[in-house]
């Protein structure tokens, strides 16, 4: 799905209730975007906060070290 966003003279821009609604976007949630090969990517911040959390459950699994041990003094 495509969407054309106007850039207005103070550089802002309105995201369409349709891409919010589809991106899981509310009003006063923070977007982070990420410039890749001239191209912006928009994530929710929930989102990349979510993917952080998934990234460091992983190595902890990987890792073979029991929450016990990572709890101990």
């Amino acid at each position: 799905m495509n969407f054309t966003i106007a850039v207005r003279p103070r550089r802002q821009a309105t995201l369409p209730d349709e891409l919010l609604r589809l991106m899981n976007v509310s009003v006063g949630d923070q977007l982070e975007v990420t410039i890749e090969n001239k191209q912006a990517v928009i994530k929710p911040k929930k989102q990349v906060a979510l993917e952080a959390l998934q990234a460091i459950q992983k190595a902890f699994r990987e890792s073979g070290v029991s929450q016990k041990q990572l709890q101990s003094d």
